[in-house]
C-alpha cells in the first residue's frame, strides 16, 4: 500500500518481469476507474488479451469466445444474483483454467483494488469467491493507493478478504539507494550530477516518483557532458513548480476539503495542528473537525505520521508541501 504516484506500478511490473524469469505468467491488471462489475471483467480479459503471448495467447482467443459477455447488467438484478456474477466469475477463473491446461501457475497483481468497490459494496465476497479456489494455479498481488480502503479491507473481520493477505506498506527510499541510481545515469549519458545532487535527496525525501521526476529536469538542464549545480537543480525545481506539475498540485488542492486543506497548511508549515495558535493561523476548530481532517486524510495517503515530526505527521508528496509552504495555493 502506498499513495498514488509512489512507484506502485513500476514495483508490480518488476515483479511481474522477475516471476517471469522464474517460470511464472504474470498479469497486471488495473482497476483505476472502475465503476461497474461488467468495468472489471472487462479489464481483466483486456489484460489477459494484452499481455499473453505465443501459444497462451492463441489458448486464450480460443476460450475468449467461450466467455459470456460482461455488458450492462439489468437494474432489477442484483449483484448476489448468479446471472450478475457470472461473467466476472468467468474471467476470474482464467488463472485456474490457464494452470488445467498448460499446468502454469500466474502471477496477478491487481493494481488500485480498492476501486473495484464501486461496483457494489461486497464484491470482494465475489472476488474471493472464485481465487480462492487457485491454490497451485495463481498467487495474487493487491495494491491500491487508498491507505485507509485497503486496510480495512484485509483487516477488518467484516470483510471477505480478512486476514487473506499480509500487508507491505511502500516507505520511502533509501537516499542512498536515489543518489546511486541518479549518479549511474547521469554518467550512462556523459554527465555529472555534481552538487545538484544533495538538495535534490534532500528535497524528495525518498518520494520514488518526485525523486526521478526531479532528477530527470536536473539532467535536462545540465549541458551536454557538463556537471550540475545547486543552480541548476534551483531552475529545475522552479520549471517543475511553475510548469510541469503546476496543473497537478492545483488540481490536487482544490480536490480538497476546507478542513482538509487547513489541516495541509498547518502540517506543511510545522504548526502543531490541534494548537490553539494553530487554530487561529489556519482558522476551523482545532478538536472533531482537525481530527476528522487528518483522518480523511491519512487514509486517502495524502498524509503519513511521522513521530519524529513536531506535528507528528508529513505530507506524503513532498512537492506539494513545498508549494503549500511557498504560498502558491492562492496563484
Amino acid at each position: 500500500m502506498a499513495p498514488r504516484r509512489y512507484g506502485k506500478t513500476s514495483l508490480l511490473r518488476a515483479l511481474g518481469a522477475r516471476a517471469e524469469e522464474l517460470g511464472l505468467i504474470a498479469v497486471y491488471v488495473n482497476f483505476f476507474g472502475v465503476v461497474t462489475a461488467a468495468d472489471i471483467g472487462e479489464r481483466i480479459e483486456l489484460a489477459y488479451e494484452q499481455q499473453l503471448c505465443g501459444p497462451l495467447a492463441r489458448w486464450f482467443d480460443g476460450v475468449r469466445a467461450t466467455l459470456r459477455l460482461a455488458g450492462p447488467v439489468p437494474a432489477s438484478i442484483e449483484l448476489t444474483d448468479a446471472r450478475a456474477q457470472q461473467p466476472l466469475l468467468e474471467r476470474l477463473a482464467l488463472p485456474r483454467r490457464l494452470f488445467e491446461k498448460h499446468g502454469k501457475r500466474c502471477l496477478i497483481a491487481f493494481d488500485e483494488f480498492q476501486d473495484t468497490l464501486t461496483a457494489h459494496a461486497r464484491i470482494d465476497a465475489v472476488i474471493r469467491s472464485e481465487i480462492e479456489q487457485h491454490g497451485d494455479a495463481a498467487s495474487y498481488v493487491f495494491a491500491g493507493s487508498q491507505v485507509g480502503m485497503m486496510r480495512a479491507l484485509f483487516t477488518s473481520k467484516r470483510r471477505a478478504f480478512f486476514a487473506q493477505a499480509r500487508a507491505v506498506d511502500l516507505g520511502p527510499l533509501d537516499p542512498s539507494e536515489i543518489a546511486r541510481f541518479v549518479e549511474q545515469r547521469f554518467l550512462a549519458t556523459s554527465k555529472r550530477v555534481g552538487t545538484a545532487l544533495k538538495p535534490l535527496l534532500a528535497f524528495s525525501d525518498g518520494h520514488p516518483q518526485r525523486a526521478m521526476l526531479l532528477a530527470h529536469f536536473v539532467w535536462e538542464a545540465t549541458a551536454p557532458r557538463g556537471e550540475a549545480t545547486e543552480q541548476t537543480w534551483g531552475s529545475a525545481l522552479e520549471r517543475v513548480l511553475l510548469v510541469e506539475a503546476a496543473e497537478e498540485l492545483r488540481g490536487a488542492w482544490s480536490s480538497l476539503q476546507g478542513g482538509e486543506r487547513r489541516a495541509l497548511l498547518a502540517i506543511a508549515t510545522g504548526q502543531p495542528p490541534y494548537a490553539r495558535s494553530t487554530q487561529r493561523q489556519v482558522g476551523g476548530s482545532r478538536g472533531g473537525g482537525m481530527e476528522h481532517a487528518i483522518r480523511s486524510l491519512l487514509d486517502a495517503g495524502d498524509l503519513v505520521e511521522d513521530r519524529g515530526s513536531n506535528t507528528g505527521y508529513r505530507l506524503a508528496d513532498p512537492l506539494l508541501a513545498h508549494w503549500i509552504r511557498e504560498g502558491r495555493t492562492g496563484r
